[in-house]
């Protein structure tokens, strides 16, 4: 509980003041003894406990009176987190918003997204209290820390605006963290709005562990959790998962394939799927075809759209009609003629090299042209940069001239995977890591404990099968040391002892992994068993390459578009973004030749919802608490009750009047004069017996 006038509360001792007034009146009157009325004694102690209950009530009927006015004039605030607000004010509050594509999920009927309805009910309820000296908003799509003149400001920036982006809640509790520490915030509340989407929460990460330390070293930090975890009910989203320009003679074609995802309830009708308009757009023309959608979804491989065969280059989009998610309706996709894919592979091992260069020769699908080139390090010199998509290193890392050639290659969106050398390493590191010792795991760690399905080199292949990566066997393996060891990349596999198997450095741009093993006999099973070992290759080039060609597909994000200044926005045409913010949206843009387009990730499609618990239990031993809460509820997080505190006075006040009422009485009555002895008082007696 908390209130909008909290010094009226100084006001809470007069609560005494019947007690005080009963008091004075006791000593307002002498007590004499009276020989003749001591006969009533006895009948006093009879009625003696009963009248001193009465008595007590009453007392306290009339204090309650004075402290629910009291309470009802400092205009109290209730919600669900009565335990969490109102402890003491604020030094600094921090708002951390969720601006992922998942909180555009929207209430049909009143059009009310999960991100506006956040914002407008914490508006709402930071207005009635006091936020402190510091406003501060960090949101998802920048992560950077904003400071707010005041709660209402928060509904018209476009930094809380709508986005195509995934969020990173670890890394905006990092920015809250090191903005607190910068500015000695002291007393702070942390709020958190987000939908608890998977993708978002990155519930595995070791920087939980780390997060929970350091906040527990702040004292009067404490954190709630706006959370909107209801999944949206019936959201198709569609996206296009690979697009190819076909030359045939003088005509030409392009070949789309469309995976179609369900989110929600089932959309079957009598046991049927039901059939949904796809609305296919190129260069400006429009053509609808309708598809048979499954209750799982649908996967609708090779679709043909003939274009006229002079047009090398353009764009074009895909969409569904509107349901509660309309970000996750329209797909924008660009073509244009394939460059060559070409792989370098760096090692002094002829046999491993081999291996690299079969699994790279071979091209995915017809039309694609692949060129591998495997030598050795001190022909180093000989890499065509520019035109190289993909560079595998095994050998021993590099330094110098040739460390900066390979920063600057991924710098500019290339990919590099690094495997260790075949004897031990004595060379330095390399993107914040290095080569430790070989070691021998035993049969049971030898085997893959884990791996990530939901994105990158091992993810799921279209279909949604999973690639045998549990089938690996790993014989011998070099240690992967990530420095600093508080800051290490992304595991995308682990061993049974919990060793990294394929990690993916931290990078700004372009793709750097770490292979903890050689595909070789001696090494482990990734050449024999040949699937993982082919795609991981195949998606890493392709990863690499999409830099080199005109037109290419990324995903929504900061920093996206800073490879070209003079980026020209083509679609959407109208109601599109401004400049600061254009590259957080879907859309198209060209500069010249080169073409782009922007859309959310495929993470952000296949993600889930995170359990509260499994939430909750990444704040324990913090201060904490969540609200859960839904669009299209009305309710306020906080309202005043002071309605309730007067209610509750009047019914106090009309207990207090009927335990006044006089009780039935039978008097025994004598009236005479007195005198008192040795006072010189004179008057009338008249005696009351109550029974």
């Amino acid at each position: 509980m908390s209130f909008l006038q909290p010094l009226i509360l100084a006001a809470l001792p007069l609560m005494a003041l019947p007690i005080l007034i009963h008091l004075i009146n006791q000593h307002r009157h002498r007590t004499v003894p009276w020989a003749a009325m001591m006969f009533l004694v006895s009948a006093q102690r009879m009625s003696k406990g009963m009248a001193r209950l009465r008595y007590v009530l009453i007392m306290l009927l009339r204090m309650a009176a004075v402290g629910t006015l009291i309470f009802a004039l400092s205009r109290p605030l209730v919600s669900g987190w009565l335990s969490g607000v109102g402890m003491s004010q604020p030094d600094a509050t921090l708002i951390l918003l969720d601006r992922s594509l998942s909180m555009e999920a929207q209430d049909i009927q009143t059009g009310e997204s999960k991100r506006s309805t956040a914002l407008k009910k914490l508006a709402e309820l930071l207005e009635k209290h006091d936020v402190g000296s510091q406003l501060v908003l960090i949101d998802s799509a920048s992560g950077e820390a904003q400071s707010i003149e005041s709660p209402q400001a928060l509904l018209g920036l476009p930094s809380t605006g709508a986005t195509s982006t995934s969020a990173d809640i670890p890394g905006m509790l990092e920015k809250a963290l090191a903005y607190l520490k910068a500015n000695e915030s002291g007393r702070a509340d942390i709020w958190i709005c987000s939908d608890l989407n998977e993708n978002d929460w990155d519930t595995g990460s070791g920087r939980w562990a780390v997060i929970r330390e350091q906040f527990a070293q702040l004292k009067g930090v404490h954190h709630f959790l706006l959370s909107y975890a209801d999944r949206p009910s019936n959201n198709v989203s569609i996206r296009v998962t690979n697009v190819k320009r076909r030359q045939n003679g003088n005509r030409a074609e392009l070949v789309l394939d469309l995976l179609i995802g369900v989110e929600g309830r089932t959309v079957q009708t009598n046991g049927l799927g039901r059939r949904v308009p796809v609305e296919f757009e190129v260069n400006g023309v429009r053509s609808v075809i309708e598809v048979e959608l499954s209750p799982q979804g649908t996967l609708f491989a090779g679709h043909r759209i003939p274009i006229d065969g002079k047009l090398r280059a353009g764009w074009g989009s895909v969409a569904l009609p509107g349901d509660s998610n309309p970000l996750d309706n329209r797909f924008y996709f660009v073509f244009s003629e394939p460059p060559v894919r070409k792989a370098v592979v760096v090692t002094d091992d002829a046999r491993v090299g081999e291996a690299f260069r079969l699994g790279l020769a071979i091209p995915t699908e017809p039309g694609l042209q692949h060129r591998a080139d495997v030598i050795p390090p001190a022909r180093v010199g000989e890499i065509d940069w520019e035109s190289t998509g993909l560079l595998i290193w095994q050998t021993t890392l590099p330094d110098g001239l040739v460390a900066e050639q390979i920063e600057h290659f991924v710098d500019s969106g290339r990919v590099v995977l690094f495997f260790p050398p075949s004897q031990k390493s004595h060379g330095g590191s390399l993107f914040a890591t290095r080569w430790g010792a070989w070691q021998q795991p035993g049969q049971e760690q030898s085997k893959v404990s884990w791996w990530r399905s939901d994105a990158d080199l091992l993810a799921h292949v279209g279909s949604g099968d999973a690639l045998p990566v549990n089938e690996l066997r790993t014989y011998r393996y070099c240690a992967i040391e990530s420095l600093p060891a508080e800051n290490p990349g992304t595991a995308l596999a682990r061993l049974g002892d919990d060793r990294p198997l394929l990690v993916r450095a931290a990078t700004d741009r372009g793709g750097v992994y770490f292979c903890a093993t050689l595909p070789t006999a001696q090494f482990s099973s990734l050449a024999r068993d040949g699937v993982v070992f082919y795609v991981m290759l195949q998606r890493a080039l392709a990863e690499g390459c999409r830099s080199m060609a005109a037109a290419s597909q990324r995903d929504a994000g900061p920093g996206v578009l800073a490879d070209r200044s003079q980026w020209e926005p083509v679609a959407p045409a109208e109601d599109g973004p401004g400049v600061s913010q254009r590259e957080l949206h879907a859309g198209v843009y060209r500069d010249g030749d080169y073409w782009i387009a922007l859309n959310r990730s495929l993470a952000e499609d296949r993600s889930h919802g995170v359990p509260v618990a499994t939430v909750d239990e990444l704040f324990d031993g913090l201060s904490y608490q969540r609200i859960d809460d839904a669009v299209g509820d009305p309710s306020s997080l906080a309202s005043e009750i002071w309605r309730l505190f007067l209610l509750a006075m009047a019914l106090a006040l009309v207990l207090e009047a009927l335990l006044c009422m006089p009780e039935k009485r039978v008097e025994r009555q004598g009236v005479g004069d007195f005198t008192v002895p040795g006072t010189g008082v004179k008057g009338a007696a008249r005696n009351n017996l109550d029974f």
